[in-house]
């Protein structure tokens, strides 16, 4: 317990500190470019959020106690789809005194759609599927919080789910829940009986959850048609669980998804409120204002409609907005859509009492995306970043929501009490 204690305080007093001479004790320390304006690495709340109150209070309860289940959902384009920003949030926050890994969360066999997957698990599959993603505009299909799914009518199919352990994180799990068609035209889902503890199928919700008998690093699935009128099966994701406390980080994204892509997901919200958030991370945008004709109001009038689907699917979560990225068109014009994205935001996040990380400000502003690639940090389109700058973007989101954590513990009087104790009782 006194470990614990110990290492929060570390990670918060440094936080807190100036980013460029960070405590050489802290464990997430940021390499220094002197092109990141790190005087704004920080939240940004216009108006007060009881929301953001609510979240970093169940924070303080799991890294202080041990209890309690947090779960972190992040909605992108191709920035998340791959895993590398997200899921270096997912390491850090999992990370943060002695391990919070509560689970991997949401999962997808992004191979079926012929597009690129997480590093961290893969699926194998047999079979005949068709795939729909919400940034294909001609075509219509039920699409849920993910944004994309896969359907088969060939009874041959089957996945086969692989979780790519390392040694920074184990994300067996001993839980699982199929987002997928209820109805009485799905085929019957067949997972290894000897496994099961339990089964649950909620029809409202549409998704069947399993709790299994040990944990496990593998799931095979196969289906079987036992009725007439069965016609197939439609997958819109996994959710991988465990019954550990701390923290889930689900990391959502489609690459070249808009705001409108994600308004296109007509079970958004029924599969968001399963997934119960406490913080939603919202860093669509860059394939918004990406041209030479973006409408700022139309932006707007979208985010505020995806917004109030979020807060009605889920009335206690927490918003924050992140900011475009510095960018190019076509690899040779200066992107100042970037400028009004950054002002919209500000609009949202006040409209919303959201909070805002303005990564454009912090990366340096207008065509400081020039550095960045000189230092090999973003791709040559100068929109994507490399791996470095992946990395180098969740440590510093994770280091402005440590700062943020870090003015909720000392504006709650009875942790500072605790703090003023601890810091003369070491390990």
């Amino acid at each position: 317990m006194i470990r614990r204690l110990y290492i929060l305080v570390i990670i918060v007093c440094a936080a807190l500190s100036n980013a460029k001479a960070q405590n050489k004790e802290y464990p997430f320390s940021i390499r220094h470019y002197n092109f990141i304006n790190y005087s704004s690495n920080k939240l940004q709340f216009v108006t007060d959020s009881e929301n953001f109150d609510m979240f970093y209070s169940k924070l303080s309860k799991l890294v202080l106690n041990g209890q309690g289940q947090i779960n972190i959902v992040q909605i992108g384009g191709s920035h998340i789809q791959a895993d590398i920003f997200s899921g270096r949030l997912r390491d850090r926050f999992q990370n943060i005194a002695g391990g919070q890994n509560a689970g991997r969360g949401f999962v997808f066999p992004y191979k079926i759609a012929k597009t690129n997957n997480p590093s961290a698990y893969h699926f194998k599959y047999s079979g005949k599927w068709i795939y729909c993603k919400n940034t294909e505009k001609k075509k219509t299909c039920n699409l849920g919080i993910g944004g994309i799914s896969v359907y088969t009518q060939d009874t041959t199919s089957s996945l086969r789910l692989l979780i790519n352990n390392d040694r920074k994180a184990y994300y067996s799990f001993n839980k699982f829940k199929i987002f997928h068609d209820v109805d009485s035209s799905a085929y019957k889902i067949l997972i290894d009986s000897a496994l099961i503890k339990s089964k649950y199928v909620n029809l409202d919700d549409a998704y069947t959850e399993y709790e299994l008998n040990t944990y496990v690093d593998s799931l095979d699935i196969s289906f079987a048609k036992s009725d007439i009128n069965q016609k197939g099966f439609r997958l819109y994701g996994i959710l991988l669980e465990s019954d550990k406390s701390g923290i889930v980080f689900h990391n959502i994204g489609i690459n070249g998804a808009s705001v409108p892509s994600f308004l296109r997901c007509n079970l958004f919200e029924q599969q968001l409120k399963v997934i119960k958030p406490d913080l939603v991370i919202l860093g669509l945008g860059i394939n918004d204002a990406y041209g030479f004709k973006f409408s700022q109001v139309n932006y707007e009038e979208h985010y505020d409609s995806l917004v109030s689907r979020i807060l009605s699917a889920a009335p206690n979560t927490a918003i924050l907005y992140l900011t475009n990225n510095d960018s190019y068109i076509r690899h040779r014009y200066i992107n100042r859509n970037g400028l009004k994205v950054e002002v919209s935001m500000k609009k949202l996040a006040q409209r919303q009492h959201a909070a805002l990380w303005d990564m454009f400000e912090v990366m340096g502003g207008l065509n400081s995306v020039v550095l960045w690639k000189r230092e090999g940090l973003t791709k040559r389109d100068k929109i994507h970043f490399t791996k470095e700058g992946y990395l180098l973007i969740g440590d510093l989101l994770f280091d402005a929501i440590m700062k943020s954590f870090g003015n909720y513990l000392e504006l709650s009087n009875n942790k500072s009490e605790d703090y003023n104790g601890l810091i003369k009782h070491e390990p």
